[in-house]
């Protein structure tokens, strides 16, 4: 059963090494999305620095690559990307 958790602007930007790869996805709370915004620019940069690409459309992002020794490196990227977006609104 999913609970619907009702908040203010807010992304979450997650990462995860599966397999030897570096998995990252990107959700935007829906009062972001309701005010144009999408989640793609947040994982934007973060794919460079794991040697992969990303995408998304709406509120849910994700990005993949072959480095996972610099996911860290990635989730710093997408936070700031993340903030910068949260200041943009």
């Amino acid at each position: 059963m999913a609970t619907e958790i009702h908040c203010g602007p807010a992304i979450v930007v997650l990462g995860i090494e599966h397999d030897g790869k570096a998995q990252l996805a990107a959700a935007l709370a829906p009062s972001l999305v309701d005010d144009g915004p999408t989640a793609a620019p947040v994982p934007a940069r973060a794919p460079k620095a794991i040697g992969g690409g990303g995408g998304g459309t709406g509120a849910l992002a994700s990005a993949g690559g072959r480095t996972p020794a610099y996911l860290g490196d990635a989730l710093d990227l997408a936070a700031e990307d993340a903030a910068s977006l949260l200041r943009g609104r």
